[in-house]
């Protein structure tokens, strides 16, 4: 019984050099999912006063970005509410599981209200 040589069974030099290595950018083809959240609030009528549900969200999200409402983009909803909530960017007047309101200071405020 005849045993195969390691160069026999390696790739050739030229198949691993004509492999290109491509960069793929990472990068979803919508915004950071804080900065969607906050335009929903601002563009919903009586969303700043009142807040936003997280399915008002999820539709606003859905209609405008074409974004599929899946377990995950749902999860990372979520999560970008729990971080803003924690990062002090939206407030969450009755709980966690409620509607969703942007944090601001009077003087922010008053000047997105008059434009």
């Amino acid at each position: 019984m005849v045993r195969a040589t390691r160069s026999a069974t390696r790739a050739s030099p030229r198949s691993r050099s004509s492999r290109k290595t491509t960069e793929r950018s990472h990068q979803p083809p919508h915004p950071p999912w804080t900065e969607m959240i906050t335009e929903c609030i601002i563009t919903t009528p009586d969303g700043t006063q009142n807040g936003v549900s997280r399915p008002t969200l999820k539709k606003f999200v859905e209609f405008n970005y074409h974004l599929v409402m899946t377990a995950t983009t749902t999860s990372q909803l979520n999560h970008a509410i729990t971080a803003g909530k924690e990062n002090g960017d939206f407030v969450l007047p009755k709980g966690g599981s409620t509607k969703s309101n942007r944090a601001l200071n009077r003087s922010v405020w008053e000047s997105e209200i008059s434009t």
